[in-house]
């Protein structure tokens, strides 16, 4: 078992969520509210509990480097009792009986404790009205992503995020200095280009992290750790500097998952050539909110301090081919016919008329029939379900495609 933190309103016990308007943590039912302060000297709220002169660049082969990210863990909630599992990435989790959210302190304390944090400044309601537009920009939109229950879906997530900065130096001739470059150390539920679409965030506005600003959200600690996130960085630089003095045909390489991509990076030494490296660790507000259609994830995301969306595309319908329309009218035509050759057995049985003196040779002819529909009927069923459908999306009217922003964004050339 994990050790979980919740907290309680003093006044009435109930569980408390921190509220965005008034930057306080918020009881639910007395709506009593109570500032950072508060917390700090009556739930004993830690700021850090990292030593003064830590360095996560010095420490990397001190501090924990994680990268299996399909480990389950279980905890009891406070509020109810009921067993909660959930992956062991998670820094924060919702209780599926009384819904209430759960820290799980384990995940932030020590030095793979934040540094800092960029508090919610966009509600949920903000996000709310913000997608329904989009949506509305597209006529016939299927009602999975229009319908009321959509908005219980959304989920405000604290992202893990490395800030780096460095300087590559090759040659002297050639120096690349990176600067405040946000590496997503988590994308098993806010993807890459869902993320690097939401940029950029002010982290000239982030505050010292605080258990108490996770209270009603969902939040997730660092899967790739601060070696492995240098490692990362490191190769880029080094092939855009290959790319540039000995330019090479460029080969298609496919996209690695997590997993695969830090277990490859194992393999690797930090560049030497890298030099003045600065690196910190921070959790990030982010409004998400995924719909599964067609067995296909589709994403809808906010920046919860700036505002900025991400939206990818709307099903507006689902066109039929040739086939599958033929296959439709085949499988209604056999089953026209099998009711109709069902409908007088029904009817005659009753009365006695299927009795020994109906000739043998009819009740063969008959049953042959009968199994002659029926695997007719059960062709064209399997043919329509083999029949190809195509999926057909569009972009809301209005909307201006969000700028996936790279490595290069954050480069200067010396």
């Amino acid at each position: 078992m994990s050790e979980i933190k919740e907290y309680k309103c003093p006044s009435c016990g109930a569980p408390m969520h921190y509220d965005i308007n008034n930057e306080s943590v918020t009881c639910r039912f007395c709506l009593n509210k109570y500032d950072q302060e508060y917390f700090q000297s009556h739930f004993e709220d830690e700021i850090d509990e990292k030593l003064s002169d830590f360095d996560w660049v010095d420490r990397t082969k001190y501090v924990w480097e994680p990268y299996e990210t399909d480990k389950l863990e279980k905890f009891v909630c406070s509020s109810c009792g009921g067993k909660i599992i959930t992956k062991s990435f998670y820094a924060s989790a919702k209780c599926p009986y009384c819904k209430h959210y759960v820290i799980i302190s384990s995940d932030l304390d020590g030095d793979i404790r934040p540094d800092k944090v960029i508090p919610f400044k966009v509600t949920k309601k903000e996000f709310w009205d913000k997608y329904t537009s989009y949506i509305s920009g597209v006529k016939k939109a299927p009602k999975e992503f229009y319908n009321k229950s959509v908005q219980k879906n959304i989920v405000g997530y604290y992202v893990p995020v490395w800030r780096y900065s460095c300087t590559y130096k090759p040659e002297e001739s050639y120096v690349l200095n990176l600067k405040d470059y946000p590496i997503l150390a988590n994308d098993a539920d806010v993807k890459e280009k869902v993320f690097y679409s939401l940029m950029p965030f002010e982290f000239s506005d982030a505050e010292d992290f605080t258990e108490s600003c996770l209270a009603g959200f969902c939040a997730s600690r660092y899967i790739i750790g601060a070696e492995n996130a240098m490692k990362m960085v490191d190769y880029v630089l080094k092939k855009m500097y290959n790319d540039e003095t000995n330019p090479q045909p460029k080969k298609e390489e496919k996209p690695l998952d997590t997993g695969n991509r830090i277990d490859k990076l194992l393999k690797n030494r930090l560049n030497k050539y890298v030099q003045n490296r600065e690196l910190s660790y921070y959790l990030v507000p982010v409004w998400l909110l995924k719909i599964i259609y067609k067995n296909e994830e589709l994403y809808y995301a906010m920046n919860g301090q700036t505002g900025q969306m991400y939206a990818d595309r709307i099903p507006k319908r689902i066109k039929k081919s040739k086939e599958s329309k033929e296959s439709e009218k085949d499988l209604i035509y056999w089953m026209t016919v099998l009711i109709i050759l069902l409908i007088p057995i029904i009817l005659l049985a009753p009365s006695g008329v299927f009795n020994y003196k109906v000739p043998l040779t009819a009740v063969i002819i008959q049953f042959i029939s009968f199994l002659i529909i029926v695997v007719d009927y059960l062709i064209a069923k399997r043919r329509q379900r083999k029949t190809t459908m195509k999926k057909v999306f569009f972009k809301a009217k209005g909307y201006k495609e969000a700028k996936i922003w790279s490595i290069k964004d954050f480069i200067k050339k010396t």
